[in-house]
């Protein structure tokens, strides 16, 4: 793994195990969300984000914008009031892959907030609610967010919440495998057992966020 700064290392080492793992119930699950329960119909996903957004420090301004909330809608419209929003690109993915360098391309890195998002692979790119609120039609839109442990190669480690644990939900270390060719990650399904379906639609940069702890 690459050389971490002070505030991407804070994310991994202390904040991150302050709640993960953890299953309803438990009191570390409780700093994600403490109002869910079995039967209440949403998921707790955009918990753990909003955790670390608000133990990284945030400003009262920042705040207002939401990046607490644990909607996953706000991270996305927090991260593009800051300029630290970053679309996943099919694109320079595909020039990378023919030029055979693969290395130029953009991912996140251990500590940022990403997001994955349904529809098919032209409406990210042109018509991705990510892109603007504005879109019409059948915009992909955000389906799930957590925090990148790894995203080296295509075997990736992420830490979600929103977890199935039986009836319950949980926050957990994930392995998922990437597909440069196509943008889905694995590991989250349709929500009937059917393919996977969510894009890596992008991610909060923390670095370009202004957080007040150890400023980048």
């Amino acid at each position: 793994m690459e050389q971490l700064n002070a505030r991407r290392r804070y994310v991994l080492d202390v904040i991150l195990p302050q709640v993960v793992p953890s299953s309803y119930g438990d009191a570390k699950f409780k700093l994600i969300d403490s109002k869910w329960k079995p039967g209440a119909g949403y998921t707790t996903c955009g918990g753990l984000p909003a955790h670390v957004a608000n133990q990284l420090g945030v400003t009262d301004k920042c705040r207002a914008q939401g990046i607490v909330g644990s909607g996953l809608a706000s991270l996305r419209d927090a991260a593009m009031m800051q300029n630290a929003w970053v679309h996943h690109d099919l694109q320079l993915r595909w020039f990378a892959n023919d030029m055979k360098i693969e290395g130029t391309m953009k991912r996140p890195k251990p500590g940022d907030l990403y997001l994955l998002c349904s529809g098919e692979e032209s409406a990210h790119k042109t018509n991705c609610i990510c892109l603007s609120t504005k879109t019409k039609g059948r915009p992909a839109k955000v389906e799930h967010v957590g925090v990148i442990i790894s995203a080296e190669g295509t075997l990736w480690k992420t830490a979600d919440a929103g977890q199935s644990n039986g009836n319950a939900q949980c926050a957990k270390y994930c392995d998922r495998t990437f597909n440069p060719g196509t943008g889905l990650l694995t590991g989250e399904t349709d929500g009937t057992g059917g393919r996977p379906m969510r894009r890596l639609c992008g991610w909060l940069d923390i670095d370009k966020y202004p957080f007040t702890k150890f400023p980048v």
